[in-house]
């Protein structure tokens, strides 16, 4: 371990009484102490490292005028504060509580952070400070980060039953789940992680929240879930230095591992949902690959690839998130391609991965994502798997022929034409999905016109046939050629199912 375990190993956060915990998240919200204010401040949407903030950001730090600016200091930004400035802008039960909980101490004149504290939507978590020398500690438990923030925007939002937040970390997933689930386990290897999750959980007024230590399952052994979440170990590297960064298999074999185990913790429906990364090898169609892994599962699985990477840019990468010198850099960036393509490593993708527990004939699937998620889009994904249900379904094309369809909120049009020959002539269309999973696909005029015949009051046999008319096609040419095109908007969430 480095210089830095005693520190890690020593903060140990008390939970705090329900009474200062309301308290607390009133004063937080009182400051605006928020996500969106956050970012609109600092730009950033998860904590910098506090021993390499911008030169540029601690230059227009000015003197704390606020409860934000004390919070947002002490706990986003992690940089002390001046106790008695920090007194006279925050309650003193607040600085107490702060205090006594070990959130932060008192050097001389100086309130030091000992953790940072950010807001997601309406909640507060807690986690270690964001440090570069803190990062291959095997005891630290990191705060928000883009995956975490990733995973929580795909997460479908099932209602009722048993959450599990695996490699939980601080339990982000696990207590974002508490309101709408009848019980919660956090669970993860690194038994920091189940202190920090106790406490935010007591922050919050979560009071289903067990929190459990132990590799993968382990700890939830004979349990099954309606609902598992997990941010797993993945990044892909030639040794594992980490428990909570690196993977600690060769190239992706962890998350192969993990996903082996999913099945037997999944109740009948339930659902598995991860961010990772995987790698392409050479010579090996990587869709094949990743079939192969759920062969006879019992689990619908979605695959949505949202990133891919060469290993060169891949490994630089990740390593200049905690390599500032270009020498050392350049060095282990070379050790990294070498171990990469001595495995035939063609590429690694990265995105997400759904499971579902379901008697029958199971589908495979997978979608590329064109643009970055945004927004919180679970309801999408939940349709994105009743859509597939319909497209993949054991009855043939009867169910989808008899369905109703119609055309997706948030979808929109843009046309372009060039002037020649004294006319418009077009050039291309493209639908862009704003809402819900986020979708760009250039389509002819055909097409439009056929996605124009879907308003939910025609089933799909009745549209394609107005469609054949309308263009001139024989019907059955028209259902046959159409009905491919109504699979892969209904995949894709242009078209959406209606209920019956």
């Amino acid at each position: 371990m480095k210089g830095s375990d005693s520190v890690i190993s020593e903060t140990t956060l008390v939970p705090l009484s329900p009474k200062d915990a309301a308290c607390f998240r009133d004063v937080c919200r009182a400051a605006g102490y928020t996500q969106t204010k956050l970012h609109e401040t600092f730009e950033f949407l998860v904590p910098p490292p506090s021993d390499r903030l911008p030169p540029a950001l601690l230059a227009s730090l000015g003197p704390c005028e606020s409860p934000f600016d004390v919070l947002a200091r002490l706990f986003f930004l992690g940089v002390p504060v001046d106790a008695d400035v920090a007194g006279t802008l925050l309650p003193t039960a607040i600085v107490q509580s702060c205090l006594q909980s070990g959130l932060v101490s008192q050097d001389e004149s100086k309130l030091c952070p000992a953790a940072t504290l950010v807001p997601v939507d309406d909640l507060l978590f807690a986690a270690d400070l964001q440090r570069t020398d803190y990062l291959d500690n095997d005891l630290f438990v990191p705060t928000l980060c883009d995956a975490a923030l990733h995973l929580n925007a795909v997460a479908i939002h099932n209602r009722g039953g048993k959450t599990l937040d695996l490699c939980s970390g601080f339990a982000l997933h696990g207590i974002t789940a508490s309101g709408r689930s009848e019980s919660v386990v956090a669970s993860d290897l690194n038994p920091r992680a189940a202190e920090f999750a106790r406490f935010n959980a007591a922050l919050n007024g979560c009071e289903n929240v067990r929190a459990v230590t132990g590799d993968l399952f382990s700890a939830v052994a004979g349990e099954r879930f309606d609902t598992i979440l997990a941010n797993p170990p993945f990044i892909i590297s030639p040794s594992a230095v980490t428990t909570y960064r690196y993977s600690p298999f060769e190239l992706d074999g962890f998350i192969k591992i993990m996903f082996a185990a999913v099945p037997e913790h999944l109740e009948e429906g339930g659902t598995f949902q991860t961010i990772c990364e995987w790698v392409e090898l050479e010579g090996q169609d990587w869709q094949d690959r990743l079939r192969s892994w759920f062969a006879g599962s019992g689990c619908d699985v979605w695959v949505l690839s949202a990133n891919r990477q060469f290993p060169s840019t891949y490994a630089r990468s990740v390593l200049s998130q905690s390599i500032d010198d270009e020498s050392e850099l350049s060095t282990q960036q070379q050790q990294w391609e070498q171990y990469l393509r001595q495995r035939g490593v063609a590429a690694i993708q990265g995105g997400f991965i759904f499971l579902r527990r379901r008697r029958g004939n199971n589908w495979f699937d997978f979608t590329e994502l064109t643009k970055p998620v945004r927004e919180p889009i679970g309801d999408a994904i939940a349709q994105g798997f009743a859509s597939r249900d319909i497209v993949f379904g054991s009855d043939g094309d009867d169910r989808l022929l008899s369905s109703r369809l119609a055309v997706a909120d948030g979808l929109r049009q843009v046309e372009t034409s060039h002037w020649k020959d004294f006319r418009w002539k077009r050039d291309s269309i493209v639908l862009h999905l704003d809402k819900g999973l986020p979708v760009t696909i250039g389509i002819d005029g055909y097409i439009r016109t056929l996605i124009e015949q879907f308003d939910a009051s025609r089933n799909v046999q009745q549209c394609l046939d107005l469609f054949s008319k309308e263009i001139g096609l024989p019907i059955e040419t028209g259902r046959k050629k159409g009905l491919d095109v109504v699979r892969s908007m209904l995949k894709n969430g242009i078209l959406v199912a209606m209920p019956k």
